[in-house]
This record gives C-alpha cells, sequence and structure tokens, in this order.
C-alpha cells in the first residue's frame, strides 16, 4: 500500500472513529434528565426498543476499536450502526416508540444524529475502498 492510500484510510478512519464519537455524545444528550433532554415519559417504552437502543450502542462501541484493527469488519459495524441510528430516528418520529409526539428541541438532537451517520456511512465507505 503505497503512502497516500495509507494516508487516506487513516484519515477515513479518524472520520469514523469521529462520527461514532459525535453520535454516542448525541445519544447521551437524547436520555431523560439529569444527562439529557428526553421529557417524555419512559414507562411507554417498550421492551423491543430498550434492546434494540443497546444493539446500537454496542455496535457503535465495537466499532472504534475495529475500525482499526479490522477495518473492513469495523467499516460494516459502522454501517450498520448509521443504519440502526437513522431507523430508531424514523420509528421515534413515526410514534412507534412512544405515543408522545417528540419536542422541538429533541427533533433537532435526533436530525442531527441523522447527519452524523451520513457522516458515518460516507466514511465508513471510504475505509471499505480503501
Amino acid at each position: 500500500m503505497n503512502t497516500e492510500a495509507k494516508s487516506d484510510l487513516t484519515k477515513a478512519q479518524r472520520g469514523v472513529v469521529g462520527a461514532v464519537i459525535g453520535i454516542i455524545i448525541l445519544t447521551l444528550l437524547e436520555l431523560p434528565p439529569p444527562i439529557g433532554f428526553e421529557t417524555r415519559p419512559q414507562d411507554n417504552v417498550s421492551l423491543f426498543w430498550l434492546v434494540f437502543f443497546l444493539v446500537i450502542v454496542v455496535t457503535e462501541l465495537a466499532t472504534i476499536p475495529l475500525i482499526y484493527l479490522r477495518p473492513l469488519l469495523g467499516a460494516k459495524l459502522g454501517m450498520l450502526a448509521a443504519a440502526l441510528n437513522i431507523l430508531q430516528v424514523i420509528a421515534d418520529q413515526a410514534h412507534l416508540l412512544q405515543p408522545e409526539a417528540a419536542p422541538l428541541g429533541y427533533s433537532m438532537l435526533e436530525g442531527t444524529v441523522i447527519i452524523a451517520s451520513l457522516f458515518l456511512i460516507y466514511y465508513a465507505q471510504q475505509v471499505k475502498k480503501n
């Protein structure tokens, strides 16, 4: 591998890690107070969506070391985590997670998660290409 390709791979790996860290920070902000901004009651959320959320978090956390140790696997996990994040936001906006509508500020936070997930997909694709 020439130095330019290796440099591109390193930049893409850093992009993946940065996107994952950004998504994790945004995820923390989505939690109920005192950590985050979620104001809707959590007793309406089913066990399925809790497990779904935990799968996303574990997948994101596994992406960070794997993007360096096994780049192809890390890239695939990153894309999976991004797709699951987008699916969760769509489900929340469709009132599948909770019957109450999300407040505007929370919806904007979820929109930011979608943007960060698109960055994650982009950088993961760059890792796969290199």
